[in-house]
């Protein structure tokens, strides 16, 4: 997820344990803590745009790593304070591995168990920004800060921001499963036999979700707002050149990527090219008839490929549509 929420969820989580010890001082720990995964990031000019997606949300989001950096943490806390390792120990696990748990409830994904599985995980439930989870979180820092580490009422603070943060989490679970079975609903209603299913938020909301339905030879779109009056689904199909997509799935420089799509890859000729793009995120936007995506994997005629940062430029244009389909049908 985005760094301010991993900062502060990061900060209240270690403060959970340890603000009755150290007060305000948890608070900068935590937060600390909670932005060491993320600095995988600083690698990035040393790898090509593909092999950043090997690197990024790798090894530093896994659980191993939150394991092992919390044992060396917990060593220097406990020698620094004198008090209970194991104690120092938790409060260092929570505060990272609290990070990665938050990004798998993004579509990005993680891979929690890397290096024994290169896989991405997600439960698809929060958008990468969402100000009503970081909220909560961060007026408890805010209030922490300036209140004395005395005040009896610290850890309500503390425990209340966690309740109401994560409870938002949940809430986009059980909408993302909610919004599943009506997407699987509608498919079934419109004789669509499909192999893979995805659902996912838009962004800064859990109230406008996107369908990815993955069949044998393309895939369809959708989108399905809470507030929509109209129940019925209506689904753009993008047909996929799975031989060509197949074929490059055989080149080992490209694993990374295609461990990133999680299978809802589709490859497409534009402009005399071969594009794949990664469409787990769903259609920035469908105009006449053809959806755009973000960030395609371009094939040159000679043979040579690259990851494209593909971006579009009117993104406020795109945030008023996204609003606007937000308030329903």
């Amino acid at each position: 997820m985005d760094s301010l929420s991993q900062i502060v969820l990061g900060a209240v989580t270690f403060a959970i344990i340890k603000d009755k010890e150290i007060g305000k001082k948890a608070l900068l720990y935590g937060a600390i803590l909670g932005t060491i995964p993320d600095l995988d990031m600083i690698l990035n000019p040393f790898f090509n745009p593909i092999e950043q997606l090997s690197i990024h949300r790798g090894f530093s989001h896994s659980i191993f790593f939150s394991l092992l950096l919390s044992l060396l943490f917990a060593k220097w806390f406990s020698h620094k304070y004198k008090t209970s390792y194991k104690s120092w120990f938790l409060a260092s696990f929570i505060a990272l591995f609290t990070h990665p748990l938050l990004d798998i409830c993004t579509t990005y994904g993680t891979r929690i168990l890397y290096p024994l599985s290169k896989s991405f995980y997600s439960l698809d439930n929060v958008f990468v920004i969402d100000p009503l989870y970081t909220i909560w979180l961060l007026i408890a820092c805010i209030v922490l800060l300036f209140m004395k580490n005395n005040n009896p009422n610290r850890q309500k603070i503390i425990k209340w921001s966690l309740v109401l943060s994560t409870a938002y989490l949940i809430f986009g679970l059980f909408t993302n499963l909610y919004v599943r079975n009506h997407f699987a609903s509608e498919l079934k209603r419109q004789n669509i036999t499909y192999e893979k299913l995805k659902i996912v938020p838009t962004p800064f909301n859990t109230i406008l979700w996107q369908g990815i339905v993955k069949t044998k030879e393309g895939l369809f779109y959708s989108d399905y707002s809470l507030l929509d009056s109209k129940k019925t689904i209506s689904f753009h199909y993008e047909k996929n050149d799975v031989t060509f997509l197949e074929s490059k799935r055989k080149i080992k420089a490209l694993e990374p990527f295609f461990n990133f799509t999680e299978g809802y890859a589709l490859a497409r000729k534009e402009n005399g090219k071969m594009m794949i793009y990664g469409t787990k995120f769903g259609p920035i936007n469908i105009k006449n008839g053809k959806a755009e995506f973000f960030f395609p994997l371009v094939f040159n005629q000679d043979g040579t490929y690259e990851l494209v940062q593909k971006q579009p430029d009117n993104y406020s244009e795109l945030l008023n549509e996204l609003f606007i389909r937000l308030k329903g049908n």
